[in-house]
């Protein structure tokens, strides 16, 4: 494809994210709708339209972000302003040289703001369209060679321009019906949001936020009645909604807090009903402070209660669980909501260490978390580790001595990786029974890991340790050996987190990214969570033969190629997929399936490989992968089972999610589980092969297999995987998966 067509389907796409992002979407249909419903009034629709374009072209010139141009986010505001002036001023030479000039002025005062508030991880919203829009409206007086228009005074006139005298038959036997007058005004103050004040427009525009997002439906028509109803409660004068238009304040700030970037839930809808009438409030107040200068508020009180809202949101000591900001923008309240229900456990441990158990082996939690011992107070958020027998006995023969303990003696690893930053030698091992409270920790040392955070381990065997103060450790390296020293009767280790380098320092409350714990006869893979007391934990090894198959690294391609006497013609129209490791600019790595243009985004933390989210067509077969290795432990344990639940938006159909997306933020009912197990490893002489198998089962409308794969990996890094769905069959093979 040449270049002038690239940049012309580049331009497109910038043109119609920026109606889109009007109402936080990139959703390209609900732009197509709003870019029509924006020409109701046609010059206004061309000046908007001039001034997206003229914004756009600048940006793209100057060289600013081509992310930021291409969904919209340096285009809506110039063209909100274009459409103020479009529709305010009679058409003309002049006019089309203002738009311009203020779709400019419009565009650096938004660089200006992203600059600034950046820094807080916080939007610009509106705000460069109200300094530029306010900016002109103050000139108007000394714009001699401008008239102003009269349109949008006469609305029977303008449905005239727009469909004939139909329509406007239709819109006098509509105003007829016997309509609350809440009706009008909600449909009205949709319509003004893109400065068309009539009904037919806010119809048409609700009509696409339905068709866009659910949860905004019904966020756009909750937020109006707070606030409409409050208008009531305090005495307020409701009529001034039908002339003034500024209802949509309520409409954009429920749906900016409720759901775009805060996660809908019942308490982002609660918040909704505290904050809307603060917008209220606001809205009056300032009618008063612009009245003197004959401006319009247009969306202040939203701007303000919105930034002023996400600001506060970020000072807070510890977070609120029950609300929660969004952290990966997906552009739809539903995908926020289901992504973030999948994925929430990783993002609180986003930028924290990949911690892993400090043993080999199997070992069990004598004293977790607010144990009955010692873990109280300031160290109550801590594990004590010790080996037991099939009897649950800590020791062989009659358990007097400290060597009849199973764990003493044996090695300590280092978690993560770090620097050694305190340690603490020369405590005598205590009898069996006896403690030392006048060196309670004992023989221990603090690792100083990174993003602040320390790890303390305790009651070393007196002159075991490996390392010395300042030295950098890795992930693995041995420290040195479990001990009994210290405020310890029977051999054991202590490890906690802190924040600070010093020996006994309280606590830190987090919770182990991955690790293994044996329940019965089976072994369970456990992710962001903290072992409970007499859970039996086993620190993993990876397979280098699932390494170099599903041990994805930035930069690697491979290809598939579906076997012949599969399904595949019904299932796919090719036969063979390119895929590539790559990562985009906030490093987050993802498989690229150069066909379909489809991504599988995943991150590999301590030998788990886990897919998060899936962008594209479902029927690439990148999405059979992502389906069939969701989340896979990069080691072998026999009877290993791995569990997962996957996003309802990238399982079921529009059909089904259309009703659940409604009461989404309130309660899920449709749901999938992902199950894998470690079914058998052969060792050969000159071969490896682990056998694994994989399943997704749905709950609605009735339980049942969705899919199921057969995974196979031999030596030389060969991957086959047999597919099974709805009665047909896929086998594809991947012969060398490793990096070329």
């Amino acid at each position: 494809m040449g270049t002038y067509k690239k940049n012309i389907l580049f331009l497109g796409e910038a043109i119609l994210n920026s109606y889109a992002q009007v109402f936080f979407s990139r959703n390209k249909t609900f732009a197509l709708l709003l870019l029509l419903v924006s020409f109701f009034d046609i010059w206004a629709g061309v000046a908007g339209l001039i001034s997206l374009v003229a914004a756009n072209v600048i940006a793209f010139i100057m060289g600013f972000s081509p992310f930021y141009i291409k969904d919209g986010t340096y285009g809506f505001n110039s063209l909100l302003v274009g459409l103020g002036i479009g529709l305010y001023f009679q058409p003309g030479i002049e006019i089309a040289l203002l738009v311009i000039l203020s779709s400019v002025l419009t565009l650096f005062i938004g660089l200006f703001l992203q600059g600034v508030l950046t820094k807080y991880a916080l939007p610009f919203l509106s705000v460069p369209f109200l300094l530029g829009l306010w900016m002109i409206m103050m000139a108007n007086s000394d714009l001699s060679t401008l008239g102003i228009s009269e349109r949008g005074i006469y609305e029977a006139n303008e449905f005239y321009d727009i469909g004939g005298q139909s329509l406007v038959n239709l819109y006098h036997s509509i105003q007829n019906w016997e309509l609350h007058a809440s009706v009008s005004i909600f449909l009205k103050s949709l319509g003004a949001i893109f400065f068309q004040s009539n009904w037919l427009a806010g119809l048409l525009i609700l009509l696409g936020l339905l068709f866009y997002s659910r949860i905004a439906f019904t966020l756009a028509i909750f937020g109006f009645y707070v606030a409409y109803f409050f208008y009531g409660l305090i005495g307020a004068n409701i009529n001034e909604l039908s002339y003034t238009y500024i209802g949509f304040n309520f409409i954009l700030t429920s749906i900016a807090l409720g759901g775009f970037y805060i996660i809908p839930s019942f308490y982002s809808y609660l918040w909704i009903v505290l904050l809307l009438p603060i917008v209220v409030l606001i809205t009056l107040s300032s009618m008063q402070w612009f009245a003197p200068y004959r401006l319009s508020i247009y969306a202040l009180p939203f701007n303000v209660v919105t930034l002023l809202f996400l600001y506060i949101l970020k000072l807070r000591y510890k977070p609120n669980a029950n609300l929660q900001e969004v952290s990966v923008q997906h552009n739809s309240p539903e995908k926020n909501l289901y992504f973030f229900r999948n994925n929430a456990l990783r993002i609180a441990s986003i930028g924290l260490p990949d911690f892993q158990l400090p043993f080999i082996g199997e070992w069990t939690v004598t004293q977790a978390h607010d144990g009955e011992y010692t873990h109280k107070d300031e160290w109550r958020h801590a594990w004590d580790f010790a080996i037991v027998d099939d009897e649950d006995k800590q020791y062989k023969k009659q358990g007097n001595l400290v060597d009849d303990y199973y764990c003493y003696n044996k090695m300590i690893l280092c978690p993560a990786d770090g620097e050694v930053v305190n340690i603490l030698d020369g405590v005598s091992d205590n009898e069996i029974g006896e403690v030392n409270l006048d060196q309670n920790w004992g023989n221990s040392l603090v690792i100083h890991h990174h993003s602040g955070i320390y790890s303390q381990l305790s009651h070393f065997r007196e002159d075991s340790f490996k390392v010395k103060k300042g030295d950098l450790v890795k992930k693995g390296d041995i420290l040195g050996t479990c001990g009994n020293s210290g405020r310890s009767p029977f051999p054991h280790i202590h490890f906690q987190f802190q924040t600070t380098p010093y020996i006994g320092s309280s606590t830190l409350e987090l919770a182990l990214p991955h690790y293994m714990e044996r329940i019965e006869k089976q072994v369970v893979l456990k992710s962001y969570a903290k072992p409970a007391k007499s859970a039996k934990l086993l620190r993993g090894e990876a397979h280098p033969l699932l390494v170099q198959s599903l041990g994805f690294q930035a930069g690697q391609k491979f290809s598939f190629e579906v076997l012949a006497g599969s399904d595949q013609r019904k299932v796919f129209e090719q036969n063979k997929w390119d895929f590539e490791v790559k990562s985009d600019t906030l490093a987050n790595t993802y498989l690229y399936c150069s066909s379909t243009h489809s991504r599988a985004y995943f991150s590999l933390e301590a030998n788990v490989l886990q897919f998060h989210n899936y962008l594209g067509n479902r029927r690439s077969l990148l999405y059979y992968l992502y389906l069939s290795c969701y989340k896979v432990y990069l080691g072998f344990y026999p009877n290993l089972n791995v569990e997962a639940e996957l996003p309802p938006n990238l399982i079921y159909g529009a059909r089904n999610l259309f009703v659940q997306d409604f009461i989404a933020p309130f309660y899920i009912y449709l749901r999938s589980e992902y199950q894998m197990n470690y079914l058998n490893k052969t060792d050969g002489i000159s071969s490896e092969k682990i056998e694994l198998e994989s399943k997704v089962i749905c709950s609605y409308p009735n339980k049942k297999e969705y899919l199921k794969t057969e995974i196979s990996v031999e030596s030389g890094a060969s991957l086959r995987i047999k597919i099974h769905k709805k009665g047909k069959i896929l086998e594809i093979r991947c012969g060398n998966m490793q990096a070329y």
